[in-house]
């Protein structure tokens, strides 16, 4: 009888020795990249979730190999593969003929994904459909395998055995590199930007690589030096005893702020890829003790994860002692103070003339204005744009109240923050506006003015008030599209609007100012006193390439020069409206507003362990810091550094135009401001992002009253974070631990959640 370990338990032990060390070097390597060394426990622990899995699995095989074929049993198949000839060309071959049909497999999956669901509205029927495809496919692959193999049996044929290594393990590595290359070169050439998070995605794929390559070292050329480490089974039983203890211990309780942010933010283990929520999401999705979608895993945000009831986005009640939404305390409502002073507002100073043509720009950004000092090949992008601002009065700190059109255009339209507004579902990607809600255009009936809007997209989509239109544009439930923020609108054009994944690729702009044109040339012939809004979309993604620019960037650089260049092209179409005010002789008596939803990022923050590129994920200034432009006939020009906000814009255009700013209104008038005189009473300027299908994520934000700081509230994952945006105007240093002011900045925010935004005002 042998007085070693039986081949069973060395097996086993060696499974499990190969992945605990290869846990250890990636918890190493992650440890580094967090760059925060409180975090390494957290760290360790996560890795050991992933790392015993794996170590047991890979235990088992090689222990079941071992008892069926005795110790030794992968190098005894290898020598195998390298003295018979015969069989190491077959083997390959049937590993080339698998690869080639995978790959063909796993290319028709993902083309017929795009087609069937990724770019069609209907996603049920599309993903009916690729499951049918899929089964379907197999058998035919299966028919294909047959002379595929005999096209490879000949290749391997060709190719030689190199040295120790068989046919087979060059298959493997030439496999491997291939599929390296591939990705790279997709990676490099072909991404436009970041669309998964590769760091995490390669730390993850390489937990099994690496534990593949520290078992063939230590099972190949460093055997020797393996088998003189004494009591090997007792260590590797050791190991596995902390590395089981290891998240138990390390992910109780509630790390600190600068350990959640390390680990959620950075480590490789816990950042989201696509779906993929990161680990500590995972877990946090699974250990939700009252399944309200919040947990208090590890620094989590539910303050009381066995009531339902409370959690960051639950509606705070007021003044009845419990403080649902984990803010720090109990919601109150001064009932003195409970409904906003809007315009019943100061009457305007200057004549806003008969009409107003306000004019919103998807997704524009402030600091690509000219007027900003912006410039790409050395010129302006917004020449016509810049002098507009000459002739108006520009707001420099306008803010949006929320990242995305579908949160943003509303809230501006009723002059009501996003959680305010009256919607058949909230957590919904496009909601429908409700009828009580009190828009714009409804406001300005009283003050005889005609109201129109001029849109080619798929949100103004109303196939109920306009049936005629958008017969295949639906909703992401699958439901006809229906946002109603038509309503009050007399007349509102949206003819050739495009299906959501359509639209992406649409250039609407130039028909839209041709009918918008069109519809300015009637009305100053008739001489009807109007208000009419257009919209541009064009800066919004996916970014179009236009004639007579030249375009050089690659990867995230192009992305800012296609979008750059987006917006020197809607100028263009701007210009062409302008000019035809002039022409018409609209523009002696039409007040014109240029504004735009909200702004765009290119990857400098993260949020929930994702970079962030595009719009409606974050709260940060990119994305709320927008242009906001009045040119009133024969009024005065001037730059303004007030903090406004969009849902002022409809109590300045009814306060303009002699009309009563509903009790619903949120925001204030404007109008005084245009006089270019006295500055207005400082506020500060709030938004929200609300959780939706698509991004289940909430926050809240604010702007000082001064414009000096931006207190963001990330709810989702329990965090604040202040800016001081004269020094750090892109975002980049978080001073919520050394800001003197910071506790008070933060009861600001708190108290208006609380009491204003909780009591339905905005003040």
């Amino acid at each position: 009888m042998s007085d070693g370990p039986s081949p069973y338990r060395s097996g086993f032990a060696a499974g499990l020795g190969v992945s605990l060390s290869a846990w250890l070097v990636m918890a190493v390597v992650d440890i580094v990249h967090t760059g925060v060394g409180a975090a390494a426990p957290a760290v360790l622990g996560l890795w050991a979730i992933l790392a015993l899995p794996l170590g047991f699995a890979v235990g088992i095989v090689l222990a079941a190999g071992n008892a069926t074929w005795g110790s030794g049993w992968v190098r005894t198949l290898f020598r195998r593969l390298r003295q018979d000839d015969e069989l190491d060309r077959k083997v390959a071959a049937i590993l080339i003929a698998a690869a080639l049909l995978g790959g063909v497999l796993a290319f028709g999956v993902g083309k017929l994904s795009i087609l069937l669901v990724g770019e069609v509205q209907r996603k049920g029927p599309g993903g009916l459909l690729l499951g049918v495809a899929v089964v379907l496919a197999i058998p035919l692959l299966a028919l294909g395998a047959l002379p595929i193999y005999r096209v490879t049996r000949r290749v391997t044929a060709i190719v030689p055995a190199i040295g120790p290594l068989s046919r087979v393990l060059l298959v493997l590595l030439g496999v491997a590199a291939l599929a390296v290359a591939a990705a790279l070169f997709v990676i490099y050439t072909r991404l436009e930007y970041q669309k998964l998070n590769l760091g995490a995605l390669a730390a993850l794929a390489a937990l099994p690589v690496v534990a593949l390559a520290i078992g063939l070292v230590f099972y190949g050329p460093a055997a020797t030096l393996r088998e003189r480490i004494p009591a090997r089974g007792a260590i590797v039983a050791v190991a596995t005893l902390i590395a089981i203890a290891m998240p138990v211990v390390s992910l109780r309780g509630t790390p600190s702020p600068a350990v959640v942010d390390a680990v959620t933010d950075y480590s490789y283990i816990s950042a989201p890829i696509e779906k993929w929520p990161g680990l500590v999401g995972l877990l946090r999705k699974l250990i939700d003790h009252d399944h309200d979608g919040y947990s208090a895993f590890f620094g989590g945000p539910d303050c009381d994860d066995n009531n339902p009831n409370i959690h960051p986005n639950a509606v705070d009640i007021p003044d009845n002692g419990i403080d649902e939404n984990c803010s720090g305390g109990d919601a109150h409502v001064d009932k003195t103070t409970q409904l906003p002073d809007t315009a019943r507002d100061t009457a305007p100073k200057i004549a806003a003339g008969d009409n107003v043509l306000i004019v919103f720009i998807d997704t524009l950004r402030f600091d690509r204005l000219g007027i900003t000092g912006y410039k790409r090949e050395g010129k302006s992008l917004t020449p016509r744009l810049d002098a507009f601002a000459q002739q108006a009065v520009v707001f420099r700190r306008a803010y949006s109240q929320a990242p995305n059109t579908p949160r943003s255009v509303p809230s501006f339209l009723a002059s009501r923050y996003p959680s305010q507004l009256i919607v058949d579902k909230q957590f919904k990607d496009y909601a429908t506006i409700a009828d009580d809600n009190d828009l714009l255009f409804e406001a300005l009936h009283p003050a005889g003015l005609k109201t129109i809007g001029e849109t080619s997209h798929f949100y103004f989509c109303d196939r109920g008030k306009h049936p005629d239109t958008c017969a295949d544009v639906l909703n992401t439930d699958g439901t006809p599209m229906h946002s109603n923020v038509v309503q009050g609108a007399d007349e509102w054009d949206n003819t050739d609007a495009k299906s959501i994944p359509d639209s992406n690729h649409d250039t609407a702009g130039p028909r839209v100012i041709t009918k918008a044109i069109t519809k300015l040339d009637a009305l100053a012939n008739d001489k009807t006193k109007f208000a009419m809004l257009v919209h541009l979309f064009e800066p919004h993604s996916t970014y179009m390439e236009h004639p007579g620019y030249t375009y050089k960037e690659h990867g995230t650089a192009s992305l800012e020069e296609k979008y750059d260049y987006e917006i020197a092209f809607d100028d263009v179409l701007l210009g062409q409206l302008l000019d035809a005010l002039d022409k018409n002789g609209l523009a002696a008596n039409t007040t014109v507003v240029l504004m735009a939803d909200h702004g765009e990022a290119f990857g400098v923050h993260t949020f929930a362990g994702q970079q962030m590129f595009f719009h409606g994920q974050t709260l940060y200034q990119e994305l709320l810091h927008v242009p906001l432009m009045f040119r009133v006939p024969h009024g005065p020009a001037c730059m303004r550094d007030d903090v406004v906000q969009l849902v002022d814009l409809a109590p300045t255009v009814a306060a303009l135009f002699g009309a009563q700013s509903p009790s619903t209104w949120a925001g204030r008038s404007l109008a005084p401001a245009l006089a270019c005189k006295d500055p207005l009473p400082a506020k500060p300027a709030f938004s929200e992002m609300l959780p939706a299908p698509e991004w289940d994520h909430a926050a809240k934000s604010m702007i000082s009253a001064d414009g000096k700081r931006h207190v963001f509230y990330r709810i989702s994952d329990n965090r604040w974070e202040i800016y001081d945006l004269d020094a750090d105007p892109d975002e980049k240093h978080n001073i919520v631990e050394s800001d003197p002011n910071a506790k008070a900045l933060e009861a600001e925010l708190t108290s208006w959640m609380e009491g204003p935004l909780a009591a339905g005002g905005g003040k």
